[in-house]
């Protein structure tokens, strides 16, 4: 039998393997702690390499211009390189066809979740946006902090539907500020501001970069993202 075989080798090895433990145990320590300490050189070497690779796509992708030609699956995937890059883990895009109304999902170094729909549009959002992500937190995203990240501006009514429903509203100059990183998400890691804590926008005004005018493929957006 196979087994009985095993329990043999194993009855005379295991001696033997013993024995030279006991001989060479000192040998054995400083070999295991550095090949341990070589395991861990070589995960910090490669977290430094992704955060590295991260910021030099964010610098890249990351300005006004450049957001104004991104698809909404692209602007989805530059909000989440800008949740990870302020500490956020298990950073997931959810969105795409029955997204229920978020794009993107996160962890806070603090702890707290997130949800986040993302807006690349060429208009003013509208109150209809912003009230399908308050719903979304209130019932499927229960718990969990909404957040809207929106290419434009929002509306008067959104803006004030968004803000009294507990969202944390990024239009483009507050994304414009978090793109440089001079501000972060509530429970991010330290920043000199938090985007919840900037002065309101009680009405629209005119942005510092104002988006481009473009065909839009359909009402109230432009690009391939239905949200």
């Amino acid at each position: 039998m196979p087994w009985l075989f095993g329990a043999l080798a194993a009855i005379i090895v295991v001696p033997y393997v013993l024995d030279a433990v006991r001989s060479y145990w000192p040998w054995l320590l400083g070999l295991t702690a550095l090949l341990a300490a070589g395991a861990v050189g070589v995960i910090v070497v490669r977290r430094r390499m992704i955060t590295a690779d991260r910021d030099r796509w964010i610098a890249v992708h990351g300005r006004l211009g450049q957001i104004d030609r991104m698809t909404g699956p692209e602007f989805e995937h530059l909000v989440a390189e800008l949740m990870r890059r302020d500490g956020f883990s298990d950073v997931r895009r959810v969105g795409g066809g029955g997204d229920l109304g978020i794009d993107v999902t996160g962890v806070a170094p603090s702890g707290r979740l997130f949800a986040v729909q993302c807006k690349r549009w060429s208009r003013s959002v509208g109150s209809p946006a912003v009230r399908n992500v308050v719903g979304a937190v209130a019932n499927t995203y229960r718990g969990h902090q909404g957040v809207v990240v929106a290419s434009c501006r929002f509306t008067p009514p959104a803006w004030a539907e968004g803000t009294s429903g507990g969202l944390v509203m990024i239009d483009r100059d507050r994304l414009a500020e978090w793109l440089t990183g001079a501000c972060s998400l509530p429970g991010a890691r330290s920043r000199p501001r938090l985007l919840s804590r900037l002065p309101g926008r009680p009405a629209v005004r005119q942005a510092v970069h104002p988006p481009p005018v473009v065909r839009e493929d359909g009402p109230g957006f432009d690009g391939a993202s239905a949200d």
